[in-house]
């Protein structure tokens, strides 16, 4: 009891740390005014977004450097006047204020801006500071999933873990345009290591994907959101929820987009695309049993958007409401594990095929402009490698995949421009007779959270979020727990 209360008085210390600088902030009435003019809420712009004018916000179209230096032979100027136009423009820029660090955000301005005859790029990113506790042991402590069984022998198991590997760089690259057609590129990445459930330091890429786009097309080639489930929920943790409702990850992906759009106040936008199986992004372990079968995945998404889009708190510009449904198939191989003869079960194939299948639902509804609600929900089988029915693909036993469900729902509010606050539950449920009788096995993962994001200035950033999390073991004893979050970023 003590020692819980120890660790609980350490959280609430961290926190009042992280916080203090915002705390101690005094600011002029003058000073409030411009920091709330300036504070514009990052869209969340994915290839998943039904505008295709908000698809990466390339900055405004680069300079011809043929024409330029034609226009500039017929006048005469000085020679260091030539050398400063004919040098890239290195601009910096006031970096906006995203309701969230999550990896699904393209930036719409800020960072640094580099520009040349070839096309503009632009440099932004976010260094991070996270503290994660736990009330019990959770698979990963430092980035929760779901909750591990409690200890055979008893005893308390509270977790506390600090780290920097939320921090990340963006890359934006608008280029030139090539017959009627906006090339760009975009790239993230975070500072660990192999997957996002790392506990390794390093500088992992989870979107980067070149683009070339008109009015009414978009091509698109490189590691992309899915578009089986791409909706994300407002959190601090990178991972997203995932295993606990929020199904969709990222995929090496060629995609192919088509937008009609009749007026202002409704689109229609057609996804489609052709992914790798295997994704190790979220968790790097499904090629130790599992691999692609010789063809890729197909995904489909139909989008509509309602309603003209209009500005609303937090600096947001969005259409009142979004809805959309897509669909997956492919499948995968796998085989048993055999370290010798012995280990070969005659009564299951050494070699098994698996079908994976889905559909998902999700949509965005702007109640007023400051309420909303977002939501998720899928079903299928084999989604493990998406991010659903708890990271299970298929049963250990018997090599048939296994089926499922899950969602998400939550509601926000924007207090201010510069204080948002995100509440929600999710839940991944795998159908039970699916599942192999080993202690691995879980039938049901969940979670209500609640988060609250204090924007400080466009620069500073301060979140905190609580989670009551359970889950729901096939074999070995169920668990649940509290998971607190406190994170200060620094953004530029």
């Amino acid at each position: 009891m003590i020692r819980n209360l120890l660790t609980l008085f350490c959280s609430a210390a961290w926190m009042l740390a992280t916080a203090c600088p915002a705390l101690c902030q005094d600011e002029t009435d003058a000073v409030q005014r411009k920091i709330n003019q300036a504070t514009l809420d990052g869209q969340v712009v994915t290839a998943s977004s039904i505008e295709p004018a908000r698809e990466l916000n390339l900055p405004p179209k680069p300079i011809d450097s043929a024409q330029t230096t034609q226009e500039l032979s017929t006048q005469e100027l000085a020679p260091e006047t030539l050398a400063q136009i004919a040098a890239p423009k290195v601009v910096y820029l006031q970096a906006p204020s995203p309701g969230s660090i999550h990896s699904k955000e393209l930036p719409t301005q800020g960072g640094v801006l580099l520009q040349s005859g070839m096309g503009q790029l632009r440099v932004s990113g976010a260094m991070s500071l996270l503290g994660v506790y736990g009330s019990d042991r959770a698979f990963v402590p430092w980035s929760p999933l779901f909750m591990l069984p409690p200890p055979l022998f008893g005893g308390d198991t509270p977790t506390f873990e600090a780290h920097a590997r939320q921090s990340n760089l963006q890359f934006l690259y608008s280029g030139p345009e090539v017959a009627g057609w906006q090339t760009g590129a975009f790239g993230k990445f975070y500072f660990t290591n192999s997957a996002l459930t790392s506990d390794i330091y390093g500088f992992m890429p989870v979107v980067a994907f070149g683009e070339a786009r008109n009015e009414h097309f978009r091509f698109a080639a490189g590691l992309q959101p899915d578009l089986f489930a791409p909706r994300d929920p407002i959190v601090i943790p990178m991972t997203l929820m995932g295993g606990a409702g929020n199904a969709g990850t990222f995929r090496g992906q060629l995609r192919a987009e088509a937008f009609w759009k009749p007026n202002d106040g409704f689109q229609a936008t057609l996804q489609t695309a052709l992914s790798d199986p295997i994704s190790t992004v979220l968790i790097d372990s499904s090629r130790r049993s599992t691999e692609s079968d010789g063809i890729p995945n197909f995904e489909v998404r139909g989008v509509l958007g309602f309603g003209e889009a209009e500005p609303l708190a937090g600096g947001r510009k969005e259409r009142p409401m979004e809805l959309a449904v897509a669909g997956l198939v492919g499948r995968i191989r796998n085989s048993q594990i055999i370290y010798n003869l012995d280990d070969i079960d005659p009564n299951i194939p050494i070699r098994s095929i698996i079908d994976i299948g889905g559909m998902s639902v999700d949509s965005k509804i702007n109640l007023t402009d400051r309420i909303g609600l977002i939501g998720e929900g899928y079903f299928g089988q084999g989604l493990g490698n998406y991010a659903g029915t708890i990271f299970q693909t298929f049963n250990s036993q018997t090599f048939q995949a296994i089926r499922g469900q899950g969602g998400f729902l939550e509601a926000f509010v924007y207090l201010t421009n510069r204080l948002h606050l995100h509440a929600g539950y999710g839940i991944d449920a795998a159908l039970r007779r699916d599942l192999p009788a080993s202690p691995g096995a879980i039938a049901r993962n969940s979670a209500y959270y609640g988060c609250l994001f204090w924007d400080i200035s466009p620069t500073f950033q301060y979140g905190v979020q609580v989670d009551y999390r359970e889950t729901d073991f096939a074999v070995l004893s169920d668990n649940s727990g509290w998971i607190v979050y406190n994170q200060f970023a620094i953004r530029f």
